[in-house]
Formats: structure tokens, sequence, C-alpha cells
């Protein structure tokens, strides 16, 4: 039987011992698992940019997977803590729209952590990532069922979910995320503009704005054009990227969450 595996995701950054401490509770209740850490980078108490790291990393891990995510400016308060099984896949995180795409699945089934026998005691007030997420992660590694965890919840909480829009001619979407390297993902994904036109619409037929710049065509790859040119391509988590040929099309551009990005067939 293959290991499971619990991914853990956060804004503890890594200068500190947060990271260290939850990795070590995690081996502590569930030893066998293999932990991954996806990112530790989301700004504090950035849960828009948290929710869509999870969602970009997500669809890449095998059925079974516990993903751990923990981005929670409400620790300590009267927010819940949720687990979810959604998409084949199990989550666990404050309920505070961290964890949109595994609610957003029709399927979603999602309980409040209220059985304390599962969590770290003394639970602190400030690092329930430790005390409280964490051991409930690796009860669910070991095949812990959902329901033991406490009661269904039907009304969690939800991100305002801002989807591309037709205007006429134009698909129009907006930067949800620039990555270290400088490219602008988008919420425009290779499904929305097959649906918008022609699943067999030749990449070359497209016609992309964003500020005042106009890119002409998609491109295969980062590199199909020369060094300095602001290109567009379908990057490799299905989202339209602007990017620059050997450069930082984000900050070339001034490009930052939200700014609109059309899309439009040529002609």
């Amino acid at each position: 039987m293959p290991r499971r595996i619990i991914t853990f995701l956060s804004d503890f950054g890594t200068a500190d011992w947060f990271v260290g401490v939850v990795h070590g509770v995690l081996h502590e209740r569930a030893p066998d698992v293999h932990v991954v850490d996806l990112a530790h980078s989301v700004p504090p108490g950035h849960v828009n940019r948290g929710a869509f790291m999870l969602e970009a990393a997500a669809p890449d891990f095998p059925p079974g997977t516990v993903h751990l995510a923990v981005v929670d400016p409400g620790v300590g308060t009267d927010r819940r803590a949720l687990a979810v099984a959604a998409r084949g896949q199990l989550f666990v995180g404050p309920d505070n729209g961290l964890l949109e795409w595994a609610l957003a699945a029709s399927e979603a089934e999602a309980h409040a952590l209220t059985e304390a026998r599962h969590f770290r005691h003394p639970v602190s007030r400030t690092f329930h990532g430790r005390d409280v997420f964490a051991p409930v992660a690796a009860a669910l590694a070991r095949g812990e069922g959902l329901a033991k965890l406490g009661p269904r919840v039907t009304d969690p909480v939800r991100l305002p979910f801002a989807e591309p829009v037709r205007h006429g001619d134009a698909l129009v979407g907006h930067v949800v995320f620039v990555d270290r390297f400088g490219n602008a993902l988008t919420n425009l994904t290779a499904a929305c503009i097959a649906e918008a036109w022609s699943a067999t619409a030749d990449d070359r037929g497209f016609e992309v704005s964003v500020v005042d710049r106009r890119i002409e065509g998609l491109s295969r790859s980062y590199g199909d054009a020369p060094v300095g040119t602001v290109v567009a391509i379908v990057g490799s988590s299905g989202r339209l990227e602007i990017a620059q040929v050997g450069g930082a099309a984000g900050d070339r551009l001034g490009l930052g969450e939200g700014d609109a990005v059309t899309v439009r067939r040529r002609g």
C-alpha cells in the first residue's frame, strides 16, 4: 500500500519554528505518512491567495491525499474549524473560505472539528495549526472517518468567486496570482476559452489585452518569442498567463491581482 500523503500550506513563512513543529505533530501522530510542503509564503492572513494556491496544487495529488491548509487570521475566535471530503481528497483548515476549491465541488461533505479527543492538548489560543488542524489531518491520514470528527456543516464560509465574463466578442477575466518568475496567472482557463469559442480554435487566432499591451496569439512555450517579448500562454495550471521571455511580466507591466485581462478572436 502506498504511503498516505499530507500536504501542508500556510502563511507561516520559514524564518520561525512554526512549520517545523507542525511537521513534528504530523510525524508523531502519523509516523508513516509522507508530508509535502506546498508553500509557506502566503502573505500573512491572505485567505484568497492561500485558496488559489491550494486550488492550483491539489489536482496534481493522488486520491486520498490529505491537504492541511492554515491561513487563519481568525484563530482563537468563534470561527469554525473544518474537514472536507471532496474531489477524492480530504481538506483540513479554518472555516474562512480557504478551502473554497473543495467546498465548490458538488459532492463536498464538510464537518466541523469538535471532537477534542483528536486535538493536541492543551490547545493554544493562537496556534491551531499545531494543536487542532495538524492532529486532525494526521487522524484522517490514518483512516479516521470524517463523521467522527464532528457534526456535518451545511453553511461553510465561501469566497466570492468571480468567473470570466463574456462581453460581446470578448471574454474578460483578471489576474489572480503573480508567481516568483513574474508570470501573471489569470482566472481565464483553457476550458473556458474553448467553451467561449471552439475547442478546435487555433492558438494563433486569439488576441489578449492587459493594461496597455496587446498580445497576438497564444504561445506554445515561454521561449516561443525573442527575449524581452511579452507573451500569453496557457501554463501548467491550465490558466492563461501573461509572461515575458527572459524576464518578469508582472514587474514590467506593473501587474497585480484584479487587473483585467481580455481575450478576443482575431479578425
